[in-house]
């Protein structure tokens, strides 16, 4: 059996809890080796739970011979430096979405890593559950696709880390925090093939923060193929549904689990895995990690893997920049101004009603 990879996680903030959580399911896979945060506190609290060394001092980790990988969980900003890093330190690097700010950087930390002879993937978690390997697996029993529409719907009450309130519009809030999920999936989907035109609109809502928190984008690929995507930050009952259109019919994948063809349900999550859809924490998202982890772990291993390479980030990240600009072209005057106060005032009162709930 391979032995345990030793694993140095960088970032130990929000995110990170997903991963260790993961990490900690597979010990005969991985084992945490360092945990590396600018704030020392933030590195010794998870390096101790998990018998691992703390630093705040990157190359110090990198430097340890234990460690096999690194995951990057560190702010947006900081994945190209880190990553960088720890390819030129000879490791396998799976790095949490975005891969990079701009698709430029993404190419040559893909680059890199070919040239060091070392794996390089993108946390797009959403990418590994069963439904979707089930529709990835079954592909060519639907027929030709002609479509894809993607509807992802939450409710974050204000910037869920300090520097989402700090993101300028021009460099996007829900366009580059959490389209990267859909636009995933839609390149997933068409396949080598990006878009040969784009076009977005997009809108804020909330004050907490200065960019977009809601963008409706609509795609055309070669072939007649189509995709369309509607993202909201500001929708207290979540949706999560994603609709392909085939020719011999329709896939349905909807709260991310459940998969129906021609409204015929074909896969369905173990009870208790979707509480309720519609509501924050509704949903063990656990598997996903795990899953991606454990294709990442394959990847180092040389083997046959799903996991998400630098070279198809990359195109999704320039994708993005494609949809930003767009957005910006055609929709400034829907993203500069603060929302019309009356909704201002529904959307704040609709978090205090939530806060009050959650007491309860």
């Amino acid at each position: 059996m391979d032995r345990p990879l030793g694993v140095c996680l960088v970032g130990c903030g929000r995110i990170a809890g997903a991963h260790l959580a993961a990490l900690a399911a597979l010990p005969d896979r991985l084992r945490l080796v360092a945990a590396v945060d600018a704030l020392p506190d933030a590195a010794a609290r998870v390096a101790q739970a998990h018998g691992a060394v703390a630093t705040t001092d990157l190359a110090l980790a990198l430097g340890l011979p234990e460690v096999d990988v690194v995951l990057i969980c560190s702010p947006n900003d900081a994945h190209f430096d880190h990553a960088m890093a720890a390819i030129r330190a000879g490791k396998h690097v799976l790095v949490e979405k975005p891969l990079a700010p701009t698709g430029a950087q993404a190419r040559a930390l893909a680059q890199a890593a070919e040239a060091a002879g070392v794996v390089l993937a993108a946390g797009h978690t959403y990418r590994h559950g069963p439904a979707f390997h089930y529709l990835l697996d079954h592909w060519g029993d639907f027929g030709k696709l002609m479509a894809v529409e993607v509807t992802s719907c939450v409710r974050w009450n204000g910037p869920q880390a300090p520097w989402w309130a700090t993101r300028a519009p021009e460099e996007g809030l829900i366009l580059s925090l959490f389209a990267p999920h859909s636009l995933d999936f839609v390149q997933l989907c068409m396949g080598e093939d990006d878009p040969i035109r784009v076009h977005a609109e997009a809108a804020r809502w909330q004050t907490g923060w200065q960019g977009e928190d809601q963008a409706m984008i609509l795609l055309a690929y070669p072939g007649r193929r189509m995709a369309s995507v509607h993202i909201s930050y500001n929708q207290p009952s979540i949706i999560d549904r994603k609709v392909l259109h085939f020719s011999k019919g329709v896939v349905e994948i909807e709260d991310g689990e459940f998969l129906r063809f021609n409204r015929e349900l074909l896969v369905e999550p173990p009870a208790g895995v979707v509480r309720d859809g519609r509501v924050m924490g509704g949903r063990d998202l656990g598997h996903y990690f795990r899953i991606q982890l454990e294709e990442f772990v394959e990847a180092a291993h040389g083997r046959p893997h799903r996991c998400v390479t630098g070279g198809q980030a990359a195109r999704t990240i320039d994708l993005i920049d494609r949809i930003l600009a767009d957005a910006r072209a055609h929709a400034a005057d829907a993203i500069d101004p603060p929302p019309p106060p009356e909704l201002a005032l529904d959307i704040e009162q609709a978090v205090l009603v939530d806060a009050f709930q959650n007491r309860l």
